[in-house]
């Protein structure tokens, strides 16, 4: 991974709705300059998620997708259709061993060789423990971004999850 200005990183759906959903660390990381690239697939996850709905209405999360993600001159957004099929089905066993739902980030890490920005454990421990792709937390990111070294935050990471 290169420095700040040339970081990538995929977004899963829960950074999105965080960002969306009220300001704070997350949304001040979703505009620091680094290149994000999000799913087609969360948008269609965050719009038709009927807590989310039934909280902000469809309109409300519709507009804020709009504003806060689409807006945003750093974000990548992929449709989930172009990753490779071999890729797509590896990422599914894998995620078949958590949540099947995470298959498409995890696709995405696989053949883009980019961390996923997420908090979920699963996939973090997972991806620290089989070294098949990385996932970072809101924490690791700010590290990442603040120039600290990738390996000194994935040791960090392992402690964090694998201990």
């Amino acid at each position: 991974m290169q420095g700040e200005k040339g970081m990538e990183l995929i977004v899963d759906s829960n950074k999105i709705i965080a960002t969306l959903l009220k300001s704070g660390k997350v949304r001040t990381l979703f505009y620091s300059g680094i290149k994000l690239i999000v799913l087609k697939y969360s948008i269609d996850e965050i719009i038709s998620n009927e807590k989310l709905i039934r909280r902000f209405g469809k309109e409300f999360l519709t507009k804020a997708f709009k504003f806060f993600v689409l807006q945003n001159p750093n974000v990548i957004l992929v449709d989930h259709s172009n990753i490779n099929k071999g890729t797509r089905k590896l990422a599914m066993e894998i995620a078949n061993q958590f949540d099947s739902k995470d298959a498409p980030f995890i696709a995405l890490a696989l053949q883009l060789n980019t961390p996923i920005w997420t908090n979920d454990k699963k996939i973090i421990e997972y991806g620290l423990k089989s070294g098949k792709y990385l996932a970072l937390d809101t924490q690791a990111v700010e590290e990442l971004i603040q120039g600290k070294n990738l390996e000194e935050i994935k040791q960090k990471l392992k402690e964090k999850y694998l201990n």
